[in-house]
């Protein structure tokens, strides 16, 4: 695991920075990919995330009805850890885990997901159109922890490679 201090290195970016003519919400994240070492090297952001009863500490919780990427018009649905593990130079794995938080007087439940974690940058923000990935934990619901992992897909490039991840789960409020 690489130490808590080297979560700085994933980057957030709204959506429109990277297609300016989508009006959706959301956004995707980039980290250069963990060095090739003869144990596995894993980027991880934040762990074990602080209580699932507040607010994340690192930029990275997931937020249902957020409006036009606005946090300040949705909920907290939960803490979410990102994560890059290079098991060689042409294999790197992904995954996104939520943990849902401990919501009172209201159930939320994830019943879905979607991920994308590739070299390549995201041409579309459309999440039923990310790559398939193993998901555990679906349906979710509070306390519980909601898993996406896939390989990194595309191919490095040779000067300047970023890994892109973008992370997607539909809840529901009840």
């Amino acid at each position: 695991m690489t130490p808590y201090g080297l979560r700085q290195i994933f980057k957030w970016y709204p959506i429109q920075n990277l297609l300016p003519s989508e009006a959706k919400w959301g956004g995707y994240f980039t980290i250069p990919p963990p060095p090739v070492t003869a144990t596995p090297t894993t980027y991880t952001t934040i762990v074990p995330l602080p209580a699932v009863t507040t607010t994340p500490i690192f930029g990275c919780a997931g937020c249902a009805g957020c409006a036009k990427n606005d946090p300040r018009r949705g909920y907290n649905v939960g803490g979410i850890v990102l994560q890059v593990r290079a098991i060689s130079s042409t294999n790197m794995v992904a995954s996104c885990a939520l943990t849902i938080k401990n919501f009172v007087g209201n159930v939320v439940v994830v019943d879905s997901g979607h991920f994308y974690a590739s070299f390549a940058p995201l041409t579309t923000f459309a999440p039923g159109l990310f790559p398939t990935a193993t998901t555990t934990g679906i349906p979710g619901a509070e306390n519980a922890t909601v898993t996406m992992t896939q390989k990194v897909g595309g191919t490095a490039p040779a000067s300047n490679p970023l890994v892109y991840l973008a992370c997607h789960f539909t809840t529901k409020k009840c």
